[in-house]
């Protein structure tokens, strides 16, 4: 189910501050498949901190995404089509922050 920005925000925020929340830690991008994204591409293990919310459009999660980056967070906010989902993961040595 798609959540507002202003609800994907306050997730993102409470886990990010749970996990550790300087921003620069953290990686954030949209996708159209983030499970898959956050697995292939960023190597993320099981036991990594991370998360992803589907957004009410491509649109809203660039935003997101883009509010994070602006914080320090590394990532990528461009308007991505069809990209509903935006994610988030704590960096670690293992994990690809560029796909």
């Amino acid at each position: 189910m798609a959540k507002s920005k202003s609800e994907i925000l306050d997730d993102f925020q409470a886990f990010m501050g749970k996990h550790g929340g300087n921003y620069k830690e953290w990686y954030v991008s949209t996708s159209s498949n983030p499970k898959m994204d956050l697995t292939k591409y960023h190597k993320i293990k099981n036991g990594d901190k991370g998360l992803f919310r589907t957004a009410e459009s491509d649109i809203r999660s660039a935003e997101v995404a883009e509010f994070f980056t602006d914080l320090g967070a590394k990532g990528d906010s461009g308007i991505k089509d069809d990209a509903i989902c935006v994610y988030a993961f704590k960096m670690d040595k293992h994990t690809r922050p560029n796909r």
